[in-house]
Order: structure tokens, then C-alpha cells, then sequence
């Protein structure tokens, strides 16, 4: 049975952390996940600087970890269904600072290539500002930074043929719920229409 790939993204503060850990109680063995690379990275160590050199070294091994540990994590997980990708190859492009075509280029693929990786595309608009976290180290966005950036990872998927945007909420857990029982429909077999009909129509 062909494993399903899905990405995981969005803007900061969009709730994937904790989707991701929600996801590791619900559906158990059903879903392997692949943790974050810039995270890994970013807590490692690696230096973190706002010079276009700099910038662009990082997504390049931002980009060539996320690779590695798709394949790494697929290949352990051989019977579990879903394989669940904290972002994706493409969201390498909202912070590359010479844009999307100088991103290809650099890193020898093609928008083509990289959207063909995944099976379906899950993104998570940031958090309206009564929500925003300000609190993880990793993030260095104020607010209004990281609307921008979430237009910029959005525009970055905007070809993808199966991707499902979960806007704000009101409610931060009707967004979780939400983001869980459309994750519970790609599981189950539904299609893209179906899941747009019944669980995004409202």
C-alpha cells in the first residue's frame, strides 16, 4: 500500500506544533512524522543571520535536511499510512531572499519536481494577534512579520492540486479539531472534493 504524504505548513504561530503532537495521540501507529528541520537545525546550533548569504546557506541545509529525513522516516515506517511532514521543500522559497526562481536554481530542482513529492498540502494561516505566541525561541516574527510570511508560504504551495488551507479562528481548538478530522478524511480515502464539501464548505 503507497504511503500518503502530507506537508504540514503554514505561517508562525499557525498551530502545527500542535497539530503534529495532536496528531501523534490520535492516530498512533496510522501516521509517522517528520519532525521540522529548521528546528533541528536552528537548536543545533547553526548560526542564525539576517545577511542574503547567510540566509541562503541556511535554507539550502534547511532543505537538503528535510529531504533526508523524509526519506529517513518513510523507510522506518514502512506500514504506517500517512507520513506527515512538518513543512515542506517549498516553504524554503518564503525566506529565500532572491526569490523562487534563484531558489530552483540553487538547489538544481523545479517547482514541478518538489510538488510532485507530496500527496496533499495542509496550511495553517497564522493565528489572529489575541493568539499569536510569543513565547518559542525559535520565532523571531512580530505579528505583522509573520502575516507576511504566511502569504509568502501560501504562494509558495499555490500550485499544489490537493492543498487545504485552514484559515483563522475564533477558537484555536476549533481550528485543531478542524485541521484533525480533515487529516482523519485523507486517512479514510476521501477525496479532495469530498473533504472541501463536507468538512471547508461552511
Amino acid at each position: 500500500m503507497k504511503q500518503v504524504k502530507i506537508v504540514v505548513t503554514g505561517g508562525p504561530s499557525g498551530g502545527k506544533t500542535t497539530l503534529i503532537e495532536g496528531l501523534k495521540k490520535d492516530l498512533g501507529p496510522h501516521a509517522a512524522l517528520v519532525p521540522e528541520a529548521a528546528s533541528i537545525l536552528y537548536r543545533g546550533g547553526f548560526p542564525r543571520l539576517k545577511q542574503e548569504a547567510a540566509q541562503e546557506h541556511a535554507q539550502r541545509a534547511i532543505y537538503l535536511i528535510q529531504k533526508e529525513l523524509e526519506g529517513l522516516v518513510a523507510d522506518i515506517n514502512e506500514k504506517s499510512q500517512l507520513l506527515v511532514c512538518d513543512r515542506g521543500s517549498l516553504d524554503g522559497i518564503a525566506y529565500w531572499p532572491r526569490g523562487e526562481s534563484h531558489f530552483f536554481k540553487a538547489l538544481k530542482s523545479s517547482r514541478r519536481k518538489e510538488l510532485k513529492r507530496y500527496d496533499w498540502v495542509i496550511h495553517l494561516d497564522t493565528a489572529s494577534r489575541n493568539f499569536y505566541d510569543t513565547t518559542n525561541p525559535i520565532r523571531t516574527e512580530s505579528f505583522s512579520e509573520a502575516l507576511k510570511l504566511n502569504e509568502r508560504v501560501k504562494k509558495a504551495w499555490r500550485d499544489h492540486p490537493r492543498r487545504i488551507v485552514i484559515t483563522q479562528n475564533e477558537d484555536f481548538l476549533s481550528k485543531m479539531t478542524l485541521s484533525l478530522s480533515v487529516i482523519r478524511a485523507i486517512l479514510d480515502g476521501r477525496s479532495y472534493e469530498e473533504i472541501l464539501s463536507e468538512l471547508l464548505s461552511g
